[in-house]
């Protein structure tokens, strides 16, 4: 261009100049053309590649998805048959693409490692207690079928049928007499389902779902040793075996003693909800009669009688009773009608002494002392009442009010006092070494009869004291 010029002078012609914003345009053209056939290249040669993560675990990197399709797969084949009425899949994989010009993975590292940790799954319903996980079911309608069941054993199928089909806030009929009903059937936790992956494995069959709420889940308790209580039984008691309660309680062997009073580390199966009713019942009760007392001065002491036989009332109860997996809990009376007023029965009790005539109370008849031997069997025959030895004072006393019948030595008795207390009662006192009163004499309770000895047939020095009611021996320590 240079020599161009040069030539055009020499002819006498105009130098043609370039304008520089041509020089510009055209050089941003060619720059732009540049750009975008490298930026073309640069696209052709990006790679993407996948990083691989399971439960927020980075497990490596591939090149291709299919790698972790084809694990997937391989993993579900191993156990199908062992699930065959399952839906398997594989837990949550998470998959993050990403393009590179020089990239980086390692396909048979991250099969191996997810290999290692990925499970085989199954979509089931999981039965959480109180937000913890007890159970899994295939479905939810499994979960609910054996919610439906273990309400059954409280109350039939009528009743939650009933209770489903009641409106919310329905005003309910009055209960007439001797009917009830159930307002609620509820559990006592809070009971939640969730659709979740899980283990197949761990899938439960309504059945065993049910006796998993049944029975519950141990709990450690302290049981208190009873008089004659072995190891064995109390492991068997609480569903133990010998050796799980020794485990429980290390420092016991099987041939250790156990003393009443010690406890013992036992755990007792508690269940995870139990189910709670709550029925309304309307009946008749029994309003019980009341007993009144009247004092009479003109008759004798220890007489009494009926002046009015006393009548039960009644009334109607409207009530509500709360159950809780069959244990009533509580009961709360709603209303209450008086139908029928009790009438009190009056009883005439006489309060006049007359010295001849006991009161019914049998007082101690000697000062202190304590029984010996009682009425039963004895040497071969039957020893009448009671033997009361060691007094702190040898005097013996009248039982009760009474006229002095018989007073004198009487062979095997010795020394005898037989008193009639003029009310049906008789009592005896024998071994006296001495008599202070006389026959048809009136005593009172209390009165000195004479002195505690051991004439007649006696080993030693006693009273023998007898007790005869409308003529039949009786035992004195029933009315001592």
């Amino acid at each position: 261009m240079f020599k161009r010029s040069i030539r055009a002078l020499d002819e006498g012609k105009p130098v043609k100049k370039r304008s520089p914003f041509k020089k510009l345009t055209m050089g941003i053209v060619l720059a732009t053309t540049l750009i975008f056939g490298v930026h073309a290249q640069a696209e052709d040669s990006l790679v993407s590649v996948y990083h691989i993560y399971h439960e927020g675990k980075y497990m490596g990197t591939v090149d291709n998805q299919d790698v972790i399709e084809e694990l997937s797969k391989s993993k579900i084949n191993k156990v199908i048959d062992k699930y065959k009425d399952f839906q398997l899949t594989v837990e949550d994989i998470e998959i993050i693409p990403e393009k590179m010009f020089r990239p980086v993975f390692n396909n048979a590292e991250v099969v191996e490692n997810l290999g290692r940790e990925l499970d085989v799954v199954v979509e089931g319903t999981v039965l959480s207690i109180n937000g913890q996980e007890v159970a899994a079911f295939q479905d939810q309608s499994n979960a609910e079928m054996v919610l439906e069941k273990y309400k059954q054993k409280f109350v039939s199928k009528d009743v939650l049928d009933e209770l489903d089909s009641r409106q919310v806030n329905q005003q309910l009929p009055a209960l007439e007499e001797g009917q009830s009903r159930i307002t609620e059937v509820s559990f006592t936790e809070d009971v939640t389902m969730e659709t979740k992956k899980v283990l197949p494995d761990k899938i439960m069959t309504s059945e065993q779902g049910l006796n998993l709420l049944e029975k519950g889940t141990p709990v450690n308790k302290k049981y208190e040793v009873q008089e004659n209580d072995v190891l064995g039984e109390i492991a068997s008691k609480h569903d133990l075996s010998l050796e799980e309660l020794l485990e429980l309680n290390p420092e016991l062997k099987e041939d250790s003693v156990i003393k009443p009073g010690e406890f013992l580390n036992v755990t007792v199966l508690q269940p995870f909800v139990m189910v709670q009713v709550k029925e309304e019942v309307s009946e008749k009760e029994t309003i019980a009669y009341k007993t009144e007392i009247k004092e009479d001065n003109s008759m004798p002491k220890g007489e009494e009688k009926v002046s009015r036989e006393g009548e039960n009332g009644e009334s109607l109860i409207h009530y509500s009773m709360t159950k809780q997996n069959g244990s009533e809990m509580k009961q709360e009376v709603l209303s209450e009608k008086v139908l029928k007023e009790p009438v009190n029965e009056i009883i005439i009790k006489g309060t006049k002494i007359i010295p001849s005539r006991g009161t019914g109370d049998l007082a101690w008849p000697a000062v202190g002392g304590y029984i010996s031997s009682g009425l039963g069997q004895r040497w071969g025959k039957l020893h009448k009442g009671i033997d009361i030895a060691r007094p702190s004072d040898r005097t013996i006393k009248a039982a009760d009010n009474g006229t002095v019948i018989s007073a004198g030595y009487n062979g095997g008795y010795g020394n005898k006092v037989v008193i009639d207390h003029n009310n049906g009662m008789k009592t005896v006192y024998a071994h006296l070494s001495s008599i202070s009163v006389s026959v048809g004499q009136v005593v009172s309770q209390g009165q000195k009869l004479g002195v505690m000895g051991s004439t007649g047939n006696s080993t030693g020095i006693h009273l023998h004291f007898e007790v005869y009611e409308g003529g039949n021996l009786k035992n004195p320590q029933d009315y001592l």
